[in-house]
């Protein structure tokens, strides 16, 4: 019995119970069964039942291994979790090819580091600052995915129903087919017995009934991939529609998401003159304590006024 085939915790195997589940958690990959993750973690989150393993682990956490070899498995987890944030396409850079690299590059240094155990602690942060600043995009490009996979559903779909009606048209074509060759034998073999009018006047008409079945298959058939056709060209082109909408819409600053505008919205001019506030500035030394200047006053101002600006918040909190 191999040492894959028994839970290291309870000792169960497959000999006993063919229908032992092995299942993992992405804390520490430890293996343990679906029944000690039932008995040990129903009541919340518990230690690693392994020795040596102090990693707190939850029960939703546990999932089903998908590669034998658990590297691999930590590796397609730890990638998808970078992917998750870090979910630009190429099209989202606007042809900016180098700027397109560098941002693949940053992908597989931040997986390589986690992997290797290098500056863990460091790229955690990095990924999570990253999440914060970019939110907003972050759930945009994820809808963009569930919208690009639903698309493709029902592409697939599209198709899968096509051939099902395609094969069925073709079916019928070739048993009408068969019928019209047994036909043109009973024909020969009748003129070779006797001739026969009214057999002959019977197939002829059957002949022809086969004919035009055969005839109305084939429209059918016609008809369907010219309709099948012109759905995938209109799903296609309305994806296409959707597409350029949505490089023109920019997407509205949204405290309620953590955005944070890392470029002001205005342009303060050095030479600007306030009568009133630069006059009492020059007057009272007071305005200046602590090194305070009155461009910071005017750069708040101005601010404060932009802030908000185009943030219904109706409508953000229903975003």
């Amino acid at each position: 019995m191999s040492k894959n085939d028994m839970c290291p915790v309870c000792k169960t195997d497959r000999y006993l119970s063919p229908s032992l589940k092995f299942l993992i958690n992405p804390e520490c990959y430890h293996k343990i069964c679906d029944s000690c993750v039932d008995r040990i973690f129903s009541l919340g989150p518990t230690k690693c039942p392994y020795a040596n393993c102090n990693k707190v682990l939850r029960k939703n956490k546990f999932k089903t291994q998908t590669f034998e070899d658990l590297g691999i498995e930590r590796e397609t987890d730890l990638r998808r979790k970078v992917l998750s944030v870090y979910n630009k396409k190429e099209e989202d850079f606007r042809g900016d090819l180098e700027g397109y690299n560098k941002y693949l590059e940053e992908i597989e240094q931040m997986v390589d580091n986690l992997i290797n155990g290098v500056d863990v602690e460091e790229t955690e942060n990095k990924l999570k600052q990253y999440e914060v600043l970019n939110k907003q995009q972050i759930s945009a490009n994820n809808t963009r995915k569930d919208q690009e996979y639903e698309n493709f559903i029902r592409l697939q779909n599209m198709e899968k129903q096509f051939k099902l009606e395609k094969l069925r048209l073709d079916k019928q074509m070739k048993q009408e087919e068969d019928k019209m060759v047994q036909l043109s034998r009973m024909e020969m073999i009748d003129e070779l017995q006797n001739s026969s009018v009214e057999a002959n006047t019977a197939i002829d008409n059957m002949r022809q009934s086969i004919l035009k079945k055969s005839s109305a298959r084939r429209k059918q058939r016609d008809d369907l991939e010219k309709k099948f056709l012109l759905e995938k060209q209109a799903m296609m082109n309305d994806l296409a529609a959707k597409e350029a909408n949505d490089e023109t819409t920019t997407i509205p600053f949204t405290p309620f998401n953590g955005d944070r505008e890392l470029e002001p919205r205005f342009n303060l001019l050095p030479t600007y003159y306030d009568p009133i506030y630069n006059k009492l500035v020059q007057e009272d030394s007071i305005f200046n304590a602590s090194g305070y200047k009155i461009e910071k006053f005017f750069a708040r101002s101005i601010n404060e006024a932009f802030t908000g600006l185009d943030c219904i918040i109706e409508e953000e909190k229903a975003f």
